[in-house]
């Protein structure tokens, strides 16, 4: 419902003509229960592809984001508006060594823990998100040029170099 809520809303502004995003949820990587019944996301190497699968509510909550996505667009591209999706889930999913979890305290700190995947390291795994996006606003502007780029960073550094 949050979904439709505000695709619908995005869908019904009368001058906006930006581009929606939707990035999907970085998946739970509790293991042995929930994360307040003795859950615990203690790993410390992502996951190989074979190793994990989305399942579950995790699964049912993707499945639901772009069900609810593809709706918004359709209705969006009617009105002339631009949606993209920004699937991170899977490449979340392989990364459970990416939390603090108990490693995001100090040994002697007299902390209660819980264990949560909202949280991440940083830098970490959802800097990848940044790049992602990034390269995404660089193909909607159309400044997806990899030489002129290049050499724009390496004409700075030499800037940067000689001052």
């Amino acid at each position: 419902m949050a979904f439709r809520t505000a695709f619908r809303a995005i869908n019904s502004l009368e001058n906006f003509k930006g581009i929606t995003f939707l990035r999907t949820f970085a998946p739970s990587h509790f293991e042995n229960g929930e994360w307040n019944r003795g859950g615990n996301c203690l790993r410390t190497r992502p996951f190989r592809t074979n190793e994990t699968k989305l399942e579950g509510i995790n699964l049912d909550l993707y499945v639901t984001q772009l069900e609810e996505f593809k709706l918004a667009e359709r209705e969006g591209n009617k009105v002339g508006l631009k949606f993209r999706l920004l699937d991170t889930t899977q490449a979340m999913l392989l990364r459970p060594d990416g939390h603090p979890s108990r490693y995001g305290h100090w040994p002697h700190e007299n902390v209660t823990l819980y264990n949560d995947c909202v949280h991440w390291c940083l830098p970490g795994p959802i800097d990848t998100w940044s790049d992602f996006l990034l390269e995404m606003l660089k193909m909607e502007g159309g400044g997806h040029d990899k030489n002129s780029n290049q050499e724009k960073l390496h004409s700075s550094d030499r800037k940067m170099k000689f001052r």
